[in-house]
């Protein structure tokens, strides 16, 4: 999640090369980030320009052809020979000493040549250090596919060729690529511990050097190219099939990989399951769409979005003035939902969750077609109040939330993806104006009725954090009550509990995590009748767990530490009252030993 954050520093530059492809108007973000807005402006000072010189390739033409007819006036007969002939001497001059330098180091000019030739290509776009930048590097067993047209597929790295397991396409914007885009959504860190295979393809490049998808009519191959992207594709999940076995496939994609998407929901494609549409669009003529197939949907748009409009109408820019209006997002949920069988008026408001920090507090919406639906599929909504084509996603739940949904959709049990959404979530703050945190409650406590605090590990976020206990997918089939807080940041920059004296707080920070995380569980109990607490940590996390367990936070009823530990002075813990504890601890641990530090 880090990871997550840092990648948006770049991305300003890419998104913006998304918008300009199709719009004459740049969004306007609301604010501007502390390391970013030199950058955003400075991009949008020179957005216009770029915009003009992406639709329309004939004025550039024009162009070309006024530059050259505004080249000075030629000089008259005698001063051009008189200026010709002391080229020439200077010229003769200039190559009898070049003739004489190239003799004297022909030896150095051989090792030079050979030493380039040695030297690696350098990366177009390198990392940042000072704005915090770092570009994903893909993991180990990463397999190039694809021929002459490459692709990168990205496997986890235990992965059983015979085991099922889910296959995920992701699918840049125009003028963009496959690394940008993943530097975006940042899937290819999740696939070691979400066992997903990751394709990560390319489109070709048009006319106007911007690469694209050949999806729809609408967008995005503006100069007629014709490429056959949808056979591109599905030669790429061939492939991907020889080394597993993929048996459903998604396609995530943003604006023109979101088309690109839709596209690939009215093809023949084996195992295609569902699709996840940031800010993109489906077919404004319905019988285009050749093999129309009852499939879930995500579909993520921002209603400020001023490139593909959420309200659905012509494309602002794009070539073409006779393109048709791309349908509205509603109308693409409806749509989805019909073919699926579900009943349209059943549809449910489900909560809200923050998915751009550019817009204060929980600003998405999800709703959700819930009965009636083919089985397995789900369809639902994400309107982003207040977001543009591009959100700003770093410190939200942005990706591990589609990727929660996609692993719901792939199970087939839509009840493991509850999070709080299906019952309510408020916000907490222990007392502290600086600090808050998220209580989620599920729509019916269970009795007795429990609350669960959930607690990262040293250099964790809550997000990520959650994405792999997956408490929250548990709530609301359990009926417990959950907060997920977020530690504070140390002197190093890593997120961190004040816990015991062994872990970790090494920089001496005074925060008082203990009476933050007691006050919450009392504030939570004023909202909901709470009877029980549970505390679950990993590693400084469980660290926090066991001091909880010593100061004695009311109602604790057991504490459970993957990789934590307790105090190394035991009797800091005398008189506490008597909790359960499960410790679970692997034995080649090297971080926080199994054996312990302390001698005996």
């Amino acid at each position: 999640m880090p990871k997550l954050i840092a990648c948006l520093c770049s991305i300003i530059l890419l998104s913006v090369a998304v918008l300009s492809a199709c719009s004459g108007d740049a969004d306007q973000p609301q604010a501007q980030p502390l390391l970013q807005a030199q950058q955003a402006q400075q991009v949008q000072e020179t957005q216009p320009e770029q915009q003009e010189q992406q639709a329309q390739p004939a004025q550039q033409v024009q162009q070309v052809q006024q530059v050259q007819q505004e080249q000075p006036e030629p000089e008259p007969q005698a001063q051009q020979a008189a200026t010709a002939q002391e080229q020439q001497a200077e010229q003769q001059a200039e190559q009898q000493a070049e003739q004489q330098a190239e003799q004297q180091a022909q030896p150095e000019q051989q090792q030079t040549a050979a030493a380039v030739e040695e030297e690696p290509e350098e990366e177009m776009q390198p990392d940042d250090p000072q704005s915090g930048f770092v570009w994903p590097v893909l993991p180990e067993h990463t397999i190039t596919i694809g021929g002459e047209r490459p692709a990168q597929l990205v496997l986890p790295s235990n992965w059983d060729p015979a085991a099922p397991r889910p296959l995920i396409l992701l699918l840049h914007g125009y003028s963009s690529n496959s690394r940008e885009v993943n530097a975006y959504f940042w899937f290819s860190d999740w696939v070691e511990e979400g066992g997903f295979g990751l394709i990560l393809p390319n489109g070709t490049v048009d006319a106007i050097n911007n690469q694209f998808w050949n999806a729809t009519p609408e967008c995005c191959d503006f100069v007629g190219t014709g490429v056959d992207d949808v056979g591109y594709l599905r030669g790429l999940i061939a492939e991907a099939r020889e080394y597993a076995n993929f048996d459903a496939v998604f396609s995530v994609g943003h604006s023109n990989g979101g088309f690109m998407s839709y596209r690939l929901a009215c093809e023949e494609i084996d195992g295609f399951r569902g699709l996840v549409s940031l800010a993109g669009a489906d077919f404004a003529d319905p019988s285009l769409c050749r093999a129309p197939q009852a499939v879930s949907l995500l579909q993520i748009h921002g209603d400020k979005d001023e490139t593909i409009l959420y309200e659905g109408g012509q494309i602002p820019g794009a070539p073409g003035p006779d393109r048709a209006p791309t349908p509205s997002a509603v109308d693409m949920i409806l749509r989805y939902g019909e073919r699926a069988g579900c009943d349209l008026e059943a549809g449910e408001a489900l909560g809200r969750i923050d998915t751009d920090t550019l817009v204060e507090g929980a600003e998405t919406s999800v709703k959700r077609l819930l009965e009636g639906c083919a089985d397995g599929v789900k369809v639902e909504l994400w309107t982003i109040e207040g977001g543009s084509h591009v959100p700003f996603v770093w410190e939200t739940q942005f990706s591990l939330e589609i990727l929660s949904w996609l692993e719901s959709v792939y199970v087939g049990d839509l009840a493991r993806r509850p999070d709080a959404r299906l019952g309510q979530t408020v916000t907490l703050t222990g007392g502290r104006t600086e600090r808050s945190a998220d209580l989620h409650l599920p729509a019916e406590l269970a009795e007795p009725r429990r609350l669960v605090i959930s607690l990262h590990g040293y250099s964790g976020d809550a997000a990520s954090h959650d994405w792999y206990f997956g408490l929250s997918q548990l709530a609301e089939e359990h009926g417990f009550a959950l907060i997920t807080p977020q530690g504070t940041t140390d002197a190093n920059g890593q997120p961190f509990w004040n816990a015991t004296d062994g872990c970790c707080n090494f920089y001496g920070s005074e925060v008082d995590d203990a009476a933050w995380l007691t006050a919450l569980a009392a504030e939570a109990a004023e909202v909901a009748d709470i009877e029980r607490v549970y505390v679950v940590g990993y590693s400084n996390g469980g660290f926090m767990a066991y001091r909880l367990a010593c100061d004695g936070l009311p109602n604790l009823i057991a504490i459970a530490s993957l990789a934590g530990s307790s105090f190394g002075d035991e009797s800091r813990c005398d008189g506490a009252p008597p909790v359960s504890v499960l410790q679970i601890h692997g034995t080649a641990d090297r971080d926080i030993p199994y054996n312990g530090t302390l001698e005996y």
